[in-house]
């Protein structure tokens, strides 16, 4: 084969490529467009107008904005349906036209001219509720043990502190209690706002005594009591794990009192 026929031949295939590849193109329209201009009583652009577009067939609904020359355009509509558009603009009376139908691959005009109307915004009430556990007086991560829960949950060693592993951040897997990772010779408890640690660090409870499984005060007297972890509240100070707040029991006008019974066998021990 000749040079020459062989540039024809290439010439061809090129050729012929060419217009498969735009026919292709041209065969990948398969929707219409709507578009035109918003304009206001003296012809003058109206920018930023509301122009939602509905196909009542399918309930399709395409909402754009005008531009600040007035102009909207909404592409990519399904062909052969009659669509509803719907023009508003504060200061504006609404328009609509009803029935537009698409052809494809070519644009629908239309066009909106808005007429000035007054406009009278009603009251609008906002009313905003406070999540109590995000609150200015909250100055640290703290869980509370309630007068409810040390009567209710049940406690295998009759010490007011075991509750304090409800607390996420503090672990009792390890010798006593240990807040953030901390040891738990560095916790801080407190007794009606007096120390009660152990200062020694002798046993694994952090109250004095521990070494000999002694408790400070009967669960019974204590009434309530938080769990602190680092606050920034300069009240609560000389620890670096846990702070256990507790405040004891006070009297009232009314006798009371409360009864315990304890048993322990082989049915009732962890294994």
């Amino acid at each position: 084969m000749s040079s020459r026929r062989k540039i024809a031949l290439l010439a061809g295939l090129f050729l012929a490529a060419a217009g498969l590849t735009s026919h292709s193109l041209a065969a990948q329209v398969t929707t219409g467009t709507i578009a035109g201009t918003v304009t206001g009583d003296q012809g003058q652009p109206i920018e930023d107008a509301q122009i939602q577009v509905v196909n009542p067939a399918t309930g399709l609904t395409r909402g754009v904005r005008s531009t600040s020359a007035g102009r909207y355009t909404v592409p990519g509509l399904e062909v052969g349906n009659g669509y509803n558009i719907t023009v508003r603009r504060i200061g504006y009376a609404s328009q609509g036209r009803q029935g537009v139908l698409v052809t494809l691959g070519q644009t629908t005009r239309a066009d909106f001219a808005l007429v000035t109307q007054a406009t009278v915004l009603g009251e609008v009430t906002t009313t905003a509720t406070r999540d109590a556990l995000i609150s200015p007086t909250r100055t640290s991560v703290s869980t509370t043990v309630s007068d409810t829960a040390l009567r209710r949950l049940p406690s295998l060693n009759r010490n007011f502190t075991d509750f304090a592993a409800l607390t996420p951040q503090i672990s009792s897997s390890g010798p006593g209690l240990s807040g953030g990772g901390t040891n738990n010779r560095y916790n801080s408890i407190q007794i009606d706002g007096a120390s009660e640690s152990d200062l020694f660090g002798l046993g694994s409870t952090g109250q004095p005594g521990g070494q000999a499984a002694g408790k400070s005060i009967g669960i019974e007297s204590v009434k309530e009591y938080q769990v602190l972890l680092a606050p920034f509240d300069v009240r609560s100070g000389n620890f670096a794990g846990a702070l256990i707040n507790a405040v004891m029991k006070s009297g009232t006008n009314e006798f009371h009192g409360s009864l315990v019974g304890v048993t322990r066998n082989q049915g009732f021990t962890r294994s």
